[in-house]
């Protein structure tokens, strides 16, 4: 008995040196395409005035003068929460600060919002170029980048809706880089002078979503692996790496915005820049 297990000992070790190695390394993307407005490391002082709104705004809204709309959640819905827009004539059009307390999850985002039923590849190559400062306390999880939700006009599985997540950074505090909640690693790549690692992660029927009486839903996730307060997000690039892997996003686009989402805590995110670019 004892000799039977010790030859199939050796024989896991073996598999295990020869199927468990290490990832495959990373190759850059094929870009063509590239962001070619200010560079936001450069844009360092503060903002000052705007427009405040507090409570949740049930969905995206319009921000006057403005291509862009904003949208503020919290699950404890109360004038705690609050997102400062600065308006289109500093900080990049697209500038925010955010504020949190004690509402557990917290998001708050302004960008491009389409639900026009129209692809990604209807909207060019994306860009959102930004400059920020986070604190306070952040609760269990704290992401910042690029959000969004895409889906299929008919949504009998959970691949027809998707939430998804270009996360650049994150609180100070937070682990980072992370494996997000219940994640499947699918690949990796670099672009804008970092690797991202991709995952996918289900959700069930339960989860809240854009639409009511869903199945359930597939998050993508593209995570760089290290953290940054000041860049450029290839935003499109992401998109047709997903697709490489397998990772489809429908035939609505339904958004593109940058956001800040903790899991509690009381805190802060305050930008000096965030640019949003098309371009054929």
């Amino acid at each position: 008995m004892k000799k039977n297990l010790a030859i199939l000992t050796a024989l896991l070790l073996v598999f295990t040196i020869f199927n468990c190695g290490p990832e495959p390394t990373p190759e850059s993307v094929n870009q063509t395409v590239f962001y070619d407005g200010p560079d936001p490391a450069t844009f360092t002082t503060a903002l000052t005035g705007g427009t405040t709104y507090t409570g949740n705004s049930s969905g995206p809204k319009p921000l006057a003068s403005s291509p862009y709309y904003y949208e503020l959640w919290s699950e404890k819905n109360s004038s705690t929460t609050k997102l400062t827009w600065y308006g289109t004539s500093q900080g990049g059009g697209a500038a925010f600060g955010a504020e949190w307390d004690n509402n557990d999850n917290f998001l708050g985002r302004v960008g491009y919002y389409w639900n026009e039923g129209k692809p990604y590849t209807y909207y060019k190559n994306l860009f959102c170029a930004y400059n920020f400062t986070v604190g306070g306390t952040y609760g269990g999880w704290s992401y910042i980048g690029i959000y969004g939700w895409s889906r299929n006009t008919t949504i009998s599985k959970t691949t027809d809706l998707i939430e998804y997540y270009i996360i650049d950074s994150s609180h100070p505090g937070y682990t980072f880089p992370f494996v997000p909640y219940g994640g499947t690693l699918k690949g990796s790549f670099i672009v804008d002078g970092a690797t991202y690692k991709v995952y996918t992660a289900p959700r069930p029927a339960s989860a809240g979503a854009i639409v009511s009486g869903h199945p359930g839903f597939t998050q993508y996730f593209s995570v760089r692996q290290s953290r940054r307060s000041a860049g450029v997000i290839s935003i499109t690039e992401h998109f047709k790496q997903w697709e490489k892997m397998g990772m489809e996003l429908g035939s609505n686009m339904y958004e593109a915005r940058f956001k800040v989402e903790v899991g509690g805590g009381t805190g802060w995110f305050n930008s000096t820049f965030i640019m949003f670019q098309q371009k054929p």
